[in-house]
C-alpha cells in the first residue's frame, strides 16, 4: 500500500496539474465534443468534480446523494473548474488529518473492496485518464495544451 504521505504528495501534484489543464480549456466551447459518441466538454469537466465528491464520500464519509452527479449542473466549464478547485482543496485538507490506520480500512465501491488508500490511488489515476481526454478536447477546440509531465508543443517555454 502506498503511504499516506506519498498519496498526499501525489494527490497535491495531480490535482494542481488537473486544475492547470482545466484552465487551458477555451472559453465558449462548453458544448464541444470530438465525436458523436463522446461527452461534451462540460460533461467531461464535470467528471472531475464528481470524482472529488466520491473521494470525499468514500474516504471521509461526506454526505453524497446517489443522484449528486446527475444533479450537478455547473452550467459552464468555468464554474466546474472553480468547483473542482474547491472540492480538491477540501479533499487535500482532510487528507492531512486522516490516520494511517484509517487509510487501511476497507470501502466498497462499484462491487469491489478497496482500502481507502487504494481507492484514493484509483481515483487519482482515473482523474489522470480523464485529464488526458480533456487535452484532446483542448487541442481540437482551438486551445493550447499546457505542459503536464514534460514539454508541450503548445508551450514554447517547455520545449527542449
Amino acid at each position: 500500500m502506498i503511504s499516506k504521505q506519498d498519496l498526499i504528495t501525489l494527490a497535491t501534484k495531480e490535482f494542481e496539474t488537473t486544475h492547470k489543464v482545466l484552465n487551458a480549456y477555451p472559453e465558449g466551447k462548453d458544448d464541444f465534443k470530438p465525436h458523436e459518441r463522446s461527452s461534451d466538454a462540460l460533461k467531461l469537466v464535470s467528471t472531475f468534480v464528481f470524482e472529488m465528491y466520491l473521494t470525499d464520500k468514500y474516504l471521509f464519509g461526506a454526505e453524497t446523494s446517489p443522484t449528486k452527479f446527475k444533479d450537478y449542473t455547473p452550467g459552464e466549464v468555468k464554474k466546474a473548474r472553480e468547483d473542482f478547485k474547491v472540492e480538491a482543496d477540501t479533499v487535500l485538507a482532510k487528507l492531512a488529518d486522516i490516520t494511517n490506520a484509517d487509510m487501511a480500512t476497507m470501502v466498497e465501491f462499484a462491487g469491489k473492496s478497496y482500502t481507502k488508500a487504494d481507492f484514493l490511488h484509483m481515483m487519482i489515476h482515473d482523474q489522470i485518464h480523464h485529464r488526458g481526454q480533456l487535452t484532446v478536447y483542448i487541442r481540437m477546440a482551438g486551445g493550447k495544451v499546457p505542459s503536464i509531465y514534460g514539454p508541450s508543443a503548445d508551450d514554447p517555454s517547455t520545449n527542449l
